[in-house]
């Protein structure tokens, strides 16, 4: 029969480009084939003969309160009527996870750097040091990827950051674009639970115990046990407040005659990384 164990811990206080159309999109002007008289927009178009201040409702990508200067073509009215510049994008993802077990083997991060319409990329690198080139590989003119492989084993929270520069877009709507990512990774030690048929003598013993999770602080924490004789519960640091099973009464921390513990129990981290010591109830 299974049942669920609850362990309920506590602290121990301590002593580009433009934002116009696409390279190839043409936008044609003025009239028909009859170039004698038309009344539309024509070749010539000399733009805005003086300064719109726009009172008009939000139109396309045009706000209330913008300026159209005097000069302005025609078709750089309608473009920007229609189209806004998309600023240039840059996205890291970690391999493992951000939350890991102390021990654990570093992983890579990818990066995605994607122009839209800024100019060309300046400038990639990493922990804010310029001599950490980031080489960026794919199309100059769009989406470009690079990739960081971390060294060794996670012994404490560490950062990454990465800056990517691009240079404003040929008209100047959007500016010089300075673009950073930072990726934290958190370390924790595991606490362990579960049925055995002897008491743990080692860290090994403890570590194969059935349950585990990571360790970030005191909480409610569950695993399951069928056809038990032996229980361990093996936690990092804190202590143990109530152990209880589901389908029986009462907290098993207090009868001492059939909870033992603490007990002080070496246990390691992840790939037999350095030892500390844990607190073991048993039952």
């Amino acid at each position: 029969m299974s049942s669920n164990i609850v362990i309920k811990s506590r602290a121990i206080p301590a002593s580009s480009r433009s934002k116009n159309y696409r390279n190839g999109t043409v936008v044609h002007t003025g009239g028909g084939g009859s170039s004698s008289s038309s009344s539309g927009i024509g070749s010539a178009d000399t733009g805005l003969s003086k300064d719109i201040h726009v009172n008009a409702p939000k139109t396309g990508h045009v706000n209330p309160g913008e300026i159209l200067r005097k000069g302005m073509g025609y078709e750089q009215i309608f473009r920007k009527m229609l189209y806004a510049p998309t600023p240039a994008t840059l996205i890291g993802k970690l391999s493992t996870a951000n939350d890991v077990e102390f021990g654990s083997t570093k992983g890579f991060i990818t990066y995605t750097a994607t122009r839209n319409d800024n100019g060309a990329m300046i400038k990639a690198f990493y922990d804010d040091k310029e001599e950490n080139v980031l080489e960026f590989t794919g199309d100059p003119a769009g989406v470009q990827t690079a990739t960081r492989q971390l060294q060794g084993n996670y012994t404490k929270g560490e950062s990454y950051t990465a800056t990517v520069i691009y240079a404003a877009s040929e008209d100047g709507d959007i500016k010089e674009t300075i673009l950073t990512s930072k990726i934290s990774v958190n370390v924790h030690r595991k606490w362990f639970a579960g049925v055995c048929s002897s008491i743990p003598q080692s860290s090994a013993d403890v570590r194969a115990l059935g349950s585990n999770g990571l360790y970030s602080g005191p909480g409610t924490f569950r695993f399951s046990a069928s056809n038990w004789k032996i229980v361990s519960v093996c936690i990092p640091a804190d202590s143990i407040k109530e152990i209880s099973i589901a389908s029986s009464y009462g907290n098993f921390i207090e009868n001492e005659k059939i909870c033992k513990g603490p007990i002080s129990i070496s246990v390691e981290g992840a790939n037999r990384s350095e030892a500390i010591d844990y607190k073991m109830w048993v039952i």
